[in-house]
């Protein structure tokens, strides 16, 4: 290969390297362009101010709990249809957080450094127009008393924590009807600043998904002989709940502005309507033979079907702007109604707190 040749080949590498970063640059350019228009674009600017900083980097402490009310039957036993019902509540969780927003994008990761180790990430993305909430919690410390009711006798089972494990993914979807005066990430992920009080009607898309574990040898029953192959004996446990369900609803939400537009004080409340949802009861099975043998472990799912279902969810938060920080004090609750037939119901109360301090750079 000449000379002439290896410069050329040389300076087409560069040449396309530069090009390649140009474009890349270009690219980054016009999106960072595209995200930070989408908060203030075709806003009153008297009523909101994007600050010049895109990033907020936050330090939290956040407190979560959950309240449960579970009534169901277990059948085909032998001691006919067992009845059990109770409430379950975890202690209230005090977890650390840290998180990272920029232009409404927002993450976090908050764990919680007791013996049960409770965690949480959190995804959001807040615009002018629309909003999304994305929560994936993991709880070990839900305990309780329940009642079983076996006919004749009725007994108290205790729940301790870590018998139960529960797994929940929350998503909400909001749209913005008055956007113009009105911002959400202001409340939410503050990079936005009201300056003048203004509310809106909100749309709300939510999907929520449930998966309750259980480990507990108290709740395994005897399986009736007349379901049984001759000679064999079996046992049901109540090992495990699976829900999911997609609602839709509306509501109201307002921001509150005053102390020279530092402080500001947001409440949104939005009920739904479930049109969507899929639930499924999952018993371990086993069986064994005349001599003791085991001949099948399985578990076993069964669909549970819904009536109309009803849920909702609040925010509240008090928020204080000065400089290039940010401090305040966050609240939700989710309510979660399954008035499920054949006698099964689950009423779910969840809800979380958090005190944060952000620095805007």
């Amino acid at each position: 290969m000449s000379y002439s040749t290896i410069t050329r080949l040389f300076l087409f590498v560069v040449l396309s390297a530069v090009t390649c970063q140009v474009e890349a640059k270009g690219f980054w350019h016009a999106l960072k362009n595209w995200v930070d228009s989408a908060d203030i674009k075709g806003c009153d600017t008297t009523y909101l101010h994007l600050p010049k900083e895109g990033f907020i980097g936050y330090g939290n402490v956040y407190l979560a709990g959950t309240k449960a009310y579970l009534d169901y039957d277990q059948a085909f036993t032998q001691l006919g249809t067992v009845n059990v019902k109770s409430h379950l509540s975890t202690r209230v969780a005090t977890l650390l957080s840290a998180g990272i927003s920029y232009r409404g994008w927002g993450l976090s990761y908050s764990k919680d450094f007791s013996s049960h180790g409770d965690s949480e990430w959190s995804f959001c993305s807040y615009g002018q127009g629309y909003g999304l909430e994305l929560r994936l919690h993991n709880s070990y410390s839900l305990s309780g008393v329940m009642n079983v009711d076996e006919g004749s006798v009725e007994k108290e089972l205790d729940m301790e924590a870590n018998d139960f494990h529960q797994r929940m993914i929350l998503a909400n979807i909001y749209y913005v009807f008055g956007r113009k005066r009105f911002s959400l990430p202001a409340a939410m992920s503050h990079t936005i600043i009201q300056k003048r009080s203004s509310g809106s009607w909100l749309a709300i898309l939510n999907y929520w998904h449930s998966a309750s574990m259980i480990n507990d040898e108290m709740l395994s029953f005897p399986i009736v002989k007349d379901l049984l192959v001759e000679g064999m004996t079996g046992i049901a446990k109540f090992r495990k709940l699976s829900q999911s369900q997609i609602s839709v609803g509306g509501g109201y939400a307002y921001n509150f502005i005053f102390g020279d537009a530092h402080c500001l004080l947001h409440f949104s409340a939005m009920p739904m309507i479930s049109v969507w949802h899929r639930n499924r009861r999952y018993d371990d099975v086993l069986l064994w033979d005349s001599n003791g043998r085991l001949q099948y472990d399985e578990l076993y799912a069964s669909a549970i079907s819904q009536r109309l279902t009803f849920n909702g969810t609040v925010h509240s938060s008090f928020v204080y702007n000065f400089s290039r920080y940010v401090t305040g004090v966050m609240a939700m609750a989710n309510i979660d109604t399954f008035p499920g037939e054949n006698k099964f119901s689950l009423y779910t109360f969840d809800w979380s707190s958090r005190f944060f301090f952000g620095i805007r750079f």
